[in-house]
């Protein structure tokens, strides 16, 4: 992790017109945001989808997907049939593989495709496919694909996303899985069974209100999308409470009070970002090293949160800039120049992700030590953040990898289906577009200012833009 004490090196290229691309950072640390402009929606020319207009655009968007699923099909058992001493006999789509191993030496090769990977494909090697699959295959049971997140939209700071609910980045995302569960039954009738475990609350405290509004409007998406019948939402605490019983449950509550005890004991007070790198160390020294080498470290948990949780409002100044001033160096306390206002509002900011730190890490490491992750029943395990042996590397929507929840949903300028974070659509010259599907408070998704149209009294979306759009193939 770069320091946050400093300006931290960018090769971002600032726009200064009319921007057409995203940045591509991952994390909002990536962007200079002491250098970004941040502008009152009031000020620009917002833009509303009509019913027919949100129609066509979710009509591309699935006919794209589904057109893309039988391709990643065909190609594969192309690529399986040219293969030596693979598949037995000639096949295709009409005549797809029946031997066990064939069948999942094709999905292996449709998972670990570009569309869908991310990280390494050594992290889920075909060896590894057969042990997950080769039963379920064996059996003709539908293959459990089973990802954790879309936990709640990441808008509290107001630099990621303008409000609450799931957008077009998340409608996006599950048109994703839809792609996956479409090739998988092109293949192999019985499909794809998709568990997502909404992990919102359960490692941080989140108030019920909004996730449930939030889960509700992804189910909603998933019926749009023909996705419904194979997905099934569960929360996780719900779902590792039914997988544990009563009283493994108790003992994982249990387990998890005892570690936030002993971080809280060993963290402190609220210092700054590069001192809980100590705090690692003395964990090290107190707890097994099992536990942590499957948890992320302190600092790291830290360094993530720092920029997720709310910033102290200031009065007289506009949220999205004051947020940037704070954020730019989060724990960047000492400058004698530095108004008592900003040090206070990042004291504040660090306080409550160092909070949040020793929640999450307390819950990993509970789920460790009472073996959660052995009680799941037979699947394949998307692996969203980061790749690790034994999940396959998933990417829901290319390009940076940002996770969906994390930023706001946008087209480019070329119709690539992309989330970025609301604070660089601002600076970039992106205007927000509304629509009925969530309503005025918040947009379904922005685009660039140079592809929207004035047309019949109003500003539009370019037509040609929303006949272009289409997820990223890579």
């Amino acid at each position: 992790m770069a320091s946050t004490n400093g300006p931290t090196p960018t090769n971002l290229a600032l726009t200064n017109g009319p921007g057409l691309t995203i940045s591509h950072a991952r994390s909002l640390r990536a962007l200079p945001l002491h250098l970004l402009r941040t502008s009152s929606w009031v000020d620009q020319w917002p833009v509303r989808l009509d019913a027919a207009e949100l129609a066509a655009l979710l009509s591309t968007l699935r006919a794209g997907s589904a057109a893309a699923s039988a391709r990643l099909a065909d190609n594969a058992i192309a690529h399986a049939t040219a293969s030596t001493g693979g598949i037995h006999g000639q096949l295709s789509s009409s005549r797809p593989p029946q031997n066990p191993r064939d069948v999942v030496a094709v999905l292996h090769r449709i998972l670990t495709r570009s569309r869908f990977l991310k990280g390494a494909r050594s992290c889920f090697p075909l060896e590894t496919a057969l042990a997950q699959m080769g039963p379920l295959v064996q059996t003709r049971q539908p293959i459990t694909i089973l990802t954790v997140g879309f936990p709640f939209k990441q808008h509290d700071n107001g630099l990621k996303a303008a409000g609450p609910w799931p957008d077009l980045a998340e409608l996006g995302a599950l048109l994703r899985l839809k792609e996956l569960h479409d090739a998988f039954a092109a293949v192999y009738p019985p499909g794809l069974r998709v568990v997502v475990l909404n992990d919102g609350g359960y490692s941080r405290p989140r108030g019920w209100a909004e996730m449930r509004r939030y889960r509700r409007q992804l189910r909603h998406y998933a019926q749009l999308l023909g996705l419904d019948d194979a997905t099934r939402f569960c929360d996780q605490s719900c779902f590792v409470a039914r997988l544990l019983g009563p009283r493994g449950w108790a003992r994982r509550e249990q387990q998890r009070r005892r570690f936030r005890e002993v971080i809280t004991l060993l963290a402190g007070n609220p210092r700054s970002l590069d001192s809980a790198t100590g705090i690692d160390r003395r964990l090290a020294e107190e707890l097994p090293s099992a536990l942590l080498v499957s948890v992320p470290s302190f600092r790291d948990i830290l360094s993530s949160l720092v920029y997720s949780v709310p910033v102290p409002a200031r009065a007289g100044v506009e949220p999205r800039r004051w947020a940037c001033e704070v954020l730019a160096w989060p724990d960047g306390f000492n400058a004698p120049e530095l108004s008592p206002e900003l040090v206070s509002a990042r004291r504040e900011v660090v306080g409550w992700a160092w909070q949040d730190t020793v929640n999450y890490l307390a819950a990993s490491l509970a789920d460790v030590a009472v073996e959660v992750a052995r009680r799941f029943p037979p699947h394949v395990r998307l692996a969203t953040v980061a790749s690790r042996p034994g999940c396959s590397g998933f990417s829901y929507l290319g390009g940076s990898t940002l996770l969906p929840w994390h930023g706001t949903g946008c087209l480019d300028g070329r119709g690539l289906l992309c989330a970025e974070f609301l604070v660089s659509l601002d600076h970039r010259n992106f205007l927000p577009v509304f629509c009925d599907l969530i309503g005025d408070d918040q947009p379904l998704f922005m685009v660039p200012f140079a592809r929207t149209v004035f047309t019949q009294g109003r500003r539009r979306v370019d037509p040609a833009l929303l006949a272009a759009a289409r997820l990223r193939h890579r």
